[in-house]
């Protein structure tokens, strides 16, 4: 299955490592479309400096670099052997911010994923991950893939694929399912291994007095049960890998340290996980586990909103 892949670019480093992260996210025969969002000078410099500086002349400058961008961008896909276009948004005349104007172009172009890096810049604003990034991903309707800049190097691509290893956060949630879908199928296509972090948040403390081993083996039951489940679909699947089972305390590091470590120790291309589900008794929500993950992975992470379609969107 095709994919169309969403690809924002400013020009930044981290804008840079999205760029080939995209061309190692695809594959043969997926579309690839590039954009750059000019915002409107006039609203981000004050009336002061408007007095000192011609904002239409820093519109040209800004729409001419923005075009050599996504000019760059388009070549380097092209050159990797992808079916590449550009295209420019001027946000003067649609009248919306950067997060608005990338869910607007993923819907309207039908986009399967959108590739954004993070603490680039958006104009001149910082696109920090908590701001731009993050209100892409509350908008987005399809699975966004994060690249910080600090993230690791790309490598060179490799016939049948780049990843070779792919980790996925796993919960008993119904979008965390869905992201272990999507993950499989990512494997699948690529033809990597899987890693599957099961990560038991321990509840507690408590009163004194009060038993808790009953409790916490019910948490460790249906850890298991996700472990059998996840191994046999794996095996279903023909996708080699192992699921790993990770405890934390109630009081001290929490669940995206342990995926961070996981990630580390299997030094996996890409991170999956789904937002908005549920880890124990605590909400794994963007803003919380999802964010602390993509901010200090050092690797691309892939986020699959609860509104996100289903995991055939990762076949290729």
């Amino acid at each position: 299955m095709t994919k169309r892949i969403l690809l924002a670019t400013d020009g930044s480093e981290s804008s840079r490592r999205a760029l080939r992260e995209a061309a190692a996210f695809a594959r043969s025969g997926d579309a690839i479309r590039v954009i750059h969002t000019v915002e409107d000078p006039v609203n981000l410099l004050t009336s002061a400096f408007g007095k000192l500086i011609d904002l239409e002349q820093v519109r040209r400058d800004m729409q001419r670099e923005g075009e050599e961008h996504i000019a760059r961008a388009v070549l380097y896909l092209r050159e990797e052997g992808f079916d590449a276009q550009a295209h420019l948004l001027d946000l003067r005349t649609t009248g919306e911010t950067v997060p608005e104007a990338m869910s607007r172009e993923a819907l309207e172009w039908a986009a399967d994923i959108i590739i954004v890096g993070t603490h680039g810049r958006t104009g001149v604003r910082r696109a920090m991950l908590g701001s731009v990034a993050e209100q892409i991903l509350r908008n987005a309707l399809v699975p966004v893939m994060l690249v910080a800049g600090e993230a690791r190097a790309h490598q060179p691509l490799r016939a049948g694929g780049h990843y070779e290893r792919v980790l996925v956060a796993l919960d008993e949630s119904e979008t965390s399912r869905r992201a272990f879908d999507y993950a499989l199928a990512l494997a699948r296509t690529h033809g990597a291994s899987l890693r599957v972090v099961h990560v038991l948040d321990l509840p507690g403390p408590f009163l004194a007095g009060f038993d808790p081993v009953p409790l916490i083996e019910a948490v460790r039951a249906v850890g298991e049960q996700m472990r059998a489940w996840a191994t046999q679909r794996m095996r279903e699947a023909e996708v080699p890998g192992e699921v790993e089972m990770r405890e934390i305390a109630p009081v001290g590091e929490g669940v995206a340290d342990q995926i961070i470590a996981a990630g580390k120790e299997a030094d996996a291309d890409v991170i999956v996980l789904g937002t908005h589900g549920r880890r124990g008794f605590r909400r794994f929500t963007l803003g919380s586990v999802a964010e602390d993950t993509a901010r200090h992975a050092g690797r691309p992470v892939l986020l699959l909103p609860a509104q996100a379609p289903h995991a055939e969107a990762a076949k290729g």
